[in-house]
């Protein structure tokens, strides 16, 4: 088969959600054997272009263009010049009104609906983002989404009928495959200034992740020398947070490392006493998948797709609860047997995701839509 892939965000060189998905996601369908021509308005990242299977991908750049122009006119007219027997979009949104073929969506989550503001004040560009949304969901002959709790929000809160939706759980990138070896480990923690135990968790720092509350918790967690290591986040968020942690009386155990470079993740996940992800709301949470593959052990809260994901593979908490998690945080860090425990369990659930096998049920949704 032929597959046209809506890569236009490809041309960003940082690795978030949508483009780990993205990356990963062409590496599989390459590795299948699928020819595939990536559509973008601007050339793509080095970072992302060298991980592409080149002998199956061609590369259809446009230039630059208005975004309105490009999908609506230019992405269906390349589609039909090409031939493509299927396009994809990888990323919520970029599907053409016109279909040129049958097409699929991405949509990650429904997070958009789910944390709406009761108020808020509506502006030419939200309205215009949100009509590319609609286009896309209203559009697509079907839709992927990650984990069963997402296909839930996605049937509840927009409306997609449940027959339109085939849940494919994604993976961790490759990287998070190779064990670290003790070198590697001792170089990036010395890069971050690490010297003794930590806390990890890496991510946004937005509302709905509930950082406040980790930071809380790991405060009534009272774990000594123990370092709470936040990496990712936002500045405009960081004077906030230090003025907390100041006031809890951890102004020196609370580290904020901000962007972390991508190869040095496997190496922070690895020399970390644990992975703690505290959120309130996510369609998947891939970092649980870079987590368990590494043995990390891994506490993630009782809330939307987590504990789906997670299954065997760590133990949850309450994210309104801060003494529950401080109860597994002290566990963690003075109990050895329940750390390599909980070790074993990540790194078991880990072998049930692999982007082989998130490839091959996309292969199969392609299929279905071309008739066998």
């Amino acid at each position: 088969m032929r597959i046209g892939v809506n890569a236009r965000l490809l041309h960003a060189p940082t690795l978030r959600g949508w483009n780990r998905y993205t990356v990963n996601l062409i590496a599989g369908l390459g590795e299948l054997g699928a020819d595939l021509v990536l559509y973008t308005d601007r050339p793509l990242s080095d970072v992302h272009a060298e991980r592409l299977p080149r002998q199956r991908c061609t590369v259809r750049e446009s230039g630059r263009a208005r975004y309105p122009v490009w999908e609506q006119v230019w992405l269906p007219q390349a589609c039909a010049k090409d031939r493509v027997d299927v396009l994809h979009c990888p990323v919520n949104f970029g599907l053409p009104w016109r279909r040129p073929c049958p097409t699929v969506l991405t949509l990650h989550d429904a997070i958009d609906a789910a944390h709406r503001p009761a108020t808020g004040r509506l502006t030419p560009g939200s309205l215009l983002t949100a009509t590319y949304h609609w286009v896309a969901r209203t559009r697509a002959s079907h839709i992927i989404t990650p984990s069963g709790h997402a296909r839930d929000d996605l049937v509840r809160l927009l409306g997609i009928r449940p027959e339109r939706i085939t849940v494919i759980p994604e993976a961790a990138d490759p990287r998070f495959g190779t064990p670290v070896t003790d070198d590697a480990r001792r170089r990036v923690l010395q890069r971050y200034e690490l010297g003794g135990p930590y806390v990890f968790y890496i991510g946004g720092w937005e509302e709905r992740k509930n950082i406040p509350f980790l930071v809380r918790a790991f405060a009534e967690a009272q774990l000594g020398e123990t370092d709470l290591v936040l990496a990712g986040g936002d500045e405009p968020r960081v004077p906030a947070l230090r003025s907390l942690a100041a006031t809890l009386g951890l102004a020196d155990r609370v580290r904020l490392v901000g962007e972390v470079a991508d190869e040095d993740l496997p190496a922070l996940y690895a020399g970390a006493l644990c992975f703690v992800y505290p959120s309130r709301y996510e369609g998947f949470g891939l970092q649980l998948c870079e987590s368990m593959a590494l043995g990390c052990p891994t506490l993630a809260s009782r809330a939307t797709s987590l504990p789906e994901v997670l299954g065997s593979g760590g133990d949850t908490f309450d994210p309104q609860r801060p003494a529950e998690l401080a109860s597994l945080l002290r566990r963690v860090a003075g109990d050895r047997t329940y750390r390599a425990e909980l070790a074993s369990r990540a790194q078991e659930r880990s072998r049930e995701f692999s982007w082989e096998r998130t490839a091959k049920q996309t292969t199969a949704v392609y299929r279905m839509l071309v008739g066998g």
